[in-house]
This record gives structure tokens, C-alpha cells and sequence, in this order.
């Protein structure tokens, strides 16, 4: 089977501590055939992203697997970052000890709940290997090889998409009524891009499916509709691709999957 991966397949896949790690995992351990289109590279570790700017436009021509900017360079970023809301955390505690410090590293660097076990073998691992007693200064240092290694294995799984994933084929014309009803739909311009990529794939036969983790947070009225100015932009929140498959299939014929489902 063959599916086009939005942005969020691509990162939860390359960082363990991202909230859809285990999910994408499973979906690029399948024997499925997996596709992104330009936009997706793009995000993931092609775009320019500052303080002041983002950037919005490329040059198919320009777009590396070799980038270490966009989503990638963000994520290790806040992996890198965060050992400062875990380190005042410790300090603070009087009554530290193993289970402490695991709870405060999850924590800290917003680890999904299951995985927690792995972060405290590795814990024990160490301080037993090291033979070092749970103290603050100790646990700093596990921290630090901990957010090592986290990185080594984010590398290591971008150049492993590098091999999986396919780049499908350079966009072509998509029909203004399509792309009107995309743009009215989705609250942002990246979703639209992504959308618009996958659609044409589908245009071409290449493929009808679409995996993503975008449910959107958009407020959504009594009926379950997502509230919006007459300008059409959601009054509050995100919409989200999962969310506005219905009208993605309507206008597109792709079917949109969640990154929780079962894949083929």
C-alpha cells in the first residue's frame, strides 16, 4: 500500500521523545511504500525558521535530505533547551531520588507516559554502570548523556528516511476550485501546501491514501463544526487535516488516515 506521510509522520519518527514516536515507528516498520512531496521536505528540514521570519517559498532544485533546518533543527533545539526547566526542577527538590528525577525528566522534556520505562532503565543503566548514588550533580550528568545519545538517535533516524521515503513527483496544476475550498477549509498555509502535494500524487494515480497526526484544537460549535469569522478563519485554534478529511475527500479523493490507525 502507499501513503503520503504529512510532516508530523516524518519528526515523530525521528525524535523519541516526540509524542507520536511510537506510532510513526510502527508505520515506518510496515512494508507499505511512503511518499512526500515537496512541501513536507520542506518543513522538515529545509525552511529558514527565526525568531522574526519563517519562510514560505522554494526551489524544488534546493531541497536537501542533508538540511538540518525547519522541524528538525526546532526539535533539537527544544531537546537541547530543555535541560533548563529539568535542571531548576531538580534543584528544587530536597527529597530527590530515582523516581523523582525520571518523573522530572518526562516531564521536563514532554515525553509521552509510555515511554517512560525506557527513560528509567536508562537512568538505572548508568548509574549502575557508573556506579554513582542519585544526587543532583549525578543526575545532571545522566542527563546529559541521556540528551547525547537522544540526539545520535535523532540523526541517525533522518538519514534512515533518507532511505525509506520517497520523494513523489513536482507538483503540477491543481484545480483553483480545489485549492479555494482547501484554503477556506484549513486554517494554515502549510496544511494547505501538504494537502495540495498529495492531492496531485492522487491526481496521478501514484496513490489515495494520507497519513498525519493533525486532529487540530479549532472551537468547534454544539453540531461539532469548527467556529470561524466571515472571513472564514477559525475563531480559536487550529482546524487540522484528520478533521477535515470529509471535505479533503470531497474535493481531492484522498483518504485521510490518522498516524494512530492500523495501516495495511
Amino acid at each position: 500500500m502507499r501513503y503520503y506521510l504529512d510532516t508530523n509522520c516524518l519528526t515523530g519518527y525521528t525524535f523519541f521523545q516526540d509524542w507520536w514516536h511510537s506510532d510513526a515507528k510502527r508505520l515506518f516498520e510496515s512494508d507499505n511504500e511512503l511518499y512526500i512531496g515537496d512541501t513536507v521536505l520542506f518543513e522538515y528540514c529545509n525552511r529558514p525558521v527565526t525568531d522574526d521570519y519563517v519562510e514560505y517559498k522554494w526551489d524544488r532544485s534546493e531541497l536537501s535530505w542533508n538540511e538540518d533546518k525547519g522541524n528538525f533543527k526546532s526539535k533539537m533545539a527544544e531537546l537541547r533547551d530543555s535541560r533548563f526547566l529539568f535542571e531548576d526542577a531538580i534543584f528544587d527538590r530536597d527529597d530527590l531520588d530515582l523516581n523523582t528525577a525520571v518523573e522530572l525528566f518526562v516531564d521536563a522534556y514532554h515525553i509521552k507516559p509510555s515511554s517512560e520505562p525506557a527513560i528509567r532503565r536508562y537512568f538505572e543503566e548508568k548509574l549502575d554502570q557508573l556506579d554513582l548514588d542519585v544526587t543532583v550533580e549525578n543526575v545532571r550528568k545522566i542527563q546529559k548523556l541521556l540528551v547525547e545519545d537522544l540526539q545520535d538517535y535523532a540523526w541517525e533516524r533522518k538519514d534512515e528516511l533518507r532511505r525509506r521515503v520517497n520523494l513523489g513527483p513536482e507538483r503540477g496544476e491543481i484545480p483553483d476550485a480545489r485549492v479555494s475550498t482547501l484554503e477556506r477549509t484549513l486554517s494554515d498555509d502549510m496544511d494547505i501546501e501538504v494537502v495540495c502535494d498529495a492531492s496531485y500524487m492522487c491526481d496521478t494515480g501514484l496513490l489515495e491514501r494520507m497519513v498525519t497526526g493533525d486532529k487540530g484544537n479549532a472551537l468547534r460549535d454544539g453540531d461539532g463544526k469548527v467556529v470561524r469569522y466571515e472571513n472564514g478563519r477559525p475563531v480559536s485554534g487550529k482546524v487540522g487535516i484528520y478533521n477535515s478529511r470529509e471535505v479533503i475527500n470531497n474535493v481531492t479523493g484522498l483518504r485521510v488516515l490518522y498516524l494512530k490507525d492500523e495501516f495495511a
